[in-house]
């Protein structure tokens, strides 16, 4: 048995101190992406992009404020084991020998996720198993931090990995994924995530100083994603995350970093940020999602025809306009959404010369875009959808 005032000591000494591996979980193609804010946030990190996400060392705070600004990432894991075992015994043991103390609570459940790719322990519930019972044996052992009081038991997600008989075992520090900013209530059918909207933002060169219009807003993703950018609001900052459960979570430092960096927050946006939609019931859910995060005075959302739309009439110079028109789910058959497509590319061309554009064209489309723009292959969904980014010709 360890007594708790040793067990602090350990968690101090092996877990806050010294730099720990966290790994970044991004949509195939956003790892650069996710590679260069975590480059910004973490001067001289350790940055490996791999396929998938980005590997990096931090200290444990920097991990966390990670977690609170990334704005690409749907995850973020901290790994805590690396081992090898060819059976089943082999993987007891090295399981066995985690300081699962050090990362749980007493009182946490524990979710296990386990995968295998060309191992001979292919087995991914009996790999489950394996760890559920050796955090259970380590309980019966050895003296574990009890939950603060304020923080309910929710399970903690574990996840093992096991490839050509080598494992791997993160802890998963996010709890919900990352694209779920804590605003919306009801999304609508076919949501674009916000991660991605971010990504295509961030592509664009978008930082909230000039207008943007989004005509077809449906949810609100790219309008929520640009006024929390404009105002330099992090990611996280109206969500909750799975570290907060775990023995080395510090209340008092995390609240110091969330007022250090709520310095540089502004607010209203310094330029307009304006969305439409037909559906007033889309327009009455994107108002409840922004009056939830206080940026009601950041954005105007109206319910309006987007081929009726002049942005001279709205008093808007030339910025930038994102449209994610509707296609699969939310139109119906493939050549709708095509016709549409074009119509929607008709318009631009005549109404917004000299605006910006980020324009989501729907599988099969891609012909139809203008020339003078630049097509980026966007996963999203299963559909392999394109990014049209670029200047509508004067």
């Amino acid at each position: 048995m360890t007594d708790p005032t040793t067990l602090e000591k350990r968690i101090r000494r092996r877990i806050i101190g010294p730099p720990q591996l966290f790994f970044a979980a991004t949509a195939p193609g956003l790892e650069a992406l996710c590679a260069a804010e975590l480059a910004d946030l973490i001067p001289g990190a350790q940055l490996q992009p791999l396929a998938g996400g980005v590997s990096f060392q931090a200290r444990l705070d920097d991990g966390f404020r990670a977690l609170l600004m990334l704005r690409t990432a749907n995850r973020v894991l901290m790994r805590i084991a690396r081992f090898q075992a060819t059976h089943f015994r082999q993987l007891e043991k090295a399981l066995s020998a985690v300081p699962w103390e050090l990362y749980l609570a007493q009182e946490t459940p524990v979710a296990v996720r386990a995968t295998a790719r060309k191992s001979r322990l292919h087995h991914s519930d009996a790999i489950a198993q394996r760890l559920t019972d050796a955090v259970a044996d380590r309980r019966r052992a050895v003296v574990f931090a009890p939950l603060a009081p304020a923080v309910p038991p929710r399970p903690q997600r574990i996840f093992v990995r096991a490839d050509h008989d080598r494992f791997t075992v993160s802890l998963d520090a996010s709890g919900d994924l990352l694209h779920k900013r804590g605003l919306k209530i009801d999304v609508g059918p076919a949501p674009l995530r916000e991660t991605l909207a971010a990504a295509i933002l961030q592509q664009v060169g978008y930082t909230g100083d000039t207008a943007l219009l989004d005509p077809m807003c449906g949810a609100g993703t790219f309008l929520l994603e640009a006024a929390m950018r404009a105002c330099r609001i992090p990611a996280g900052w109206y969500r909750d995350f799975a570290f907060t459960g775990w023995p080395a979570f510090r209340p008092r430092r995390w609240a110091y970093l969330r007022r250090t960096v709520e310095t540089a927050v502004r607010r209203p946006a310094p330029a307009p940020i304006l969305g439409f939609d037909q559906d007033p019931t889309a327009c009455r859910r994107v108002e409840a999602a922004l009056a939830k995060g206080g940026l009601g005075d950041s954005v105007t959302i109206q319910c309006g025809d987007f081929f009726n739309l002049d942005p001279v009439h709205l008093g808007l110079p030339p910025g930038l306009v994102v449209i994610n028109p509707p296609y699969g789910k939310r139109l119906g058959a493939a050549p709708e959404s095509r016709v549409l497509f074009a119509r929607v590319v008709d318009r631009l061309v005549r109404w917004y010369p000299g605006w910006k554009l980020a324009l989501i064209a729907p599988p099969g489309a891609e012909h139809l875009a203008p020339p003078p723009l630049t097509p980026r292959r966007l996963p999203h969904g299963g559909l392999n959808l394109v990014l049209f980014t670029g200047t509508l010709p004067r």
